[in-house]
């Protein structure tokens, strides 16, 4: 018992010292999501966009019926939104304080948005036999954003949530025409950029002191564009708005310097 005191004695300066170098050793590491990083994200994104067409009469001698005025503006806006790609660059930085991460980013993405729109309207005039068809788009190709974000650090783990500006170059085109003679058209596009918001939040993991990996969803919302057309001949004025909103899903590797 007595040799074993002694042992334990002998050996107590060592293991205290070492208890006392270990937080120091894990301090000088660093922690793995601190500091300068820059990545790459790839992934899919699905429009929840919405056009909506609306009429009036163009001024001219002859113009378009007030009955089938209402008949088309009566009608909601719809769409097909379809799936798309989306990925690109991304650079920001972490400052990390006990599990608490504050960090903001910056980055420049393909957007594939497409929505698409097309309605046909049969006269409300009876015997008139006239047919009206609108087709709508709105579409956009890239986006970027500077989102500040705040998270929690739990060993290699973040999870973490997102919002900030987002800004995309939105065109917006529309076609109508009828059946009548002479036929009426109008063929026409306008593009603008907008500024809007997005929010999100994800998760990731660090691989070690230099890389991670992440996950994450994003909601853009890039606001409205409106523009008006009016006929030759004043048959009908048309005034196109859609509203460009998308989720985004995607994975992402980042370099931390």
């Amino acid at each position: 018992m007595t040799f074993r005191l002694i042992h334990l004695a002998a050996a107590t300066p060592s293991l205290l010292a070492l208890a006392a170098a270990f937080p120091a050793a894990a301090q000088d590491e660093g922690t793995p999501w601190s500091g300068w990083y820059v990545g790459a994200n790839i992934g899919a994104n699905w429009g929840d966009s919405s056009t909506r067409a609306t009429v009036a009469s163009g001024g001219g001698p002859i113009s378009i019926p007030p009955a089938d005025i209402d008949l088309i503006n009566a009608a909601g806006g719809k769409g097909n939104n379809k799936t798309g790609f989306t990925g690109g660059v991304e650079g920001g930085f972490n400052y990390q304080t006990g599990n608490i991460l504050l960090g903001i980013e910056t980055e420049f993405s393909a957007l594939d948005v497409n929505q698409r729109h097309t309605e046909n309207f049969v006269s409300a005039i009876p015997l008139s036999g006239a047919i009206y068809q609108l087709n709508q788009r709105a579409k956009t190709s890239w986006m970027w954003t500077l989102r500040p974000r705040l998270g929690y650090v739990a060993g290699p783990w973040l999870i973490y949530a997102t919002g900030g500006l987002a800004t995309s170059k939105i065109k917006s085109s529309l076609d109508f025409s009828d059946n009548r003679t002479p036929q009426n058209r109008i063929s026409s596009s306008d593009s603008k950029t907008k500024t809007g918001w997005i929010a999100g939040a994800g998760a990731g993991y660090a691989l070690d002191a230099n890389w991670s990996v992440k996950g994450e969803w994003l909601y853009a919302d890039f606001g409205s564009i409106s523009t008006t057309f009016v006929s030759p001949g004043g048959f009908v004025a048309l005034t196109s708005k859609a509203k460009v909103r998308s989720n985004l899903i995607r994975l992402g590797v980042d370099y931390r310097f």
